[in-house]
């Protein structure tokens, strides 16, 4: 068996490619990511898209930009602030308090 081993990930590129279209929607991919974490951050359990490499610079600069934006509460919170209405952000609190 070969191995497919990268430098920053297992996948190479043509599955990671396919992975993160299977996660992630179509709709959810012209998010930008700082809106992508205000609604999606609280159900996200460990983030490693970002370790992989792919031959699209653009989804790589997303999800590495997800990754960062995870990393930090403040930086979740700003995002919420700035995407999400009131009734959005009390919805958020209730699914993460559920978690």
């Amino acid at each position: 068996m070969t191995s497919t081993h990268t430098p920053r990930g297992r996948l190479g590129k043509e599955d990671g490619h396919w992975i993160v279209h299977q996660f992630f929607s179509p709709e959810e991919l012209r998010l930008s990511p700082d809106e992508y974490v205000a609604r999606h951050a609280h159900l996200l359990g460990n983030f490693s898209f970002h370790l992989f490499r792919y031959d699209d610079p653009v989804l790589a600069t997303w999800l590495g930009r997800i990754a960062q934006l995870l990393q930090d509460d403040a930086e979740i919170e700003r995002c919420r602030r700035r995407y999400l209405t009131p009734v959005e952000m009390d919805e958020v609190h209730l699914q993460s308090a559920d978690l």
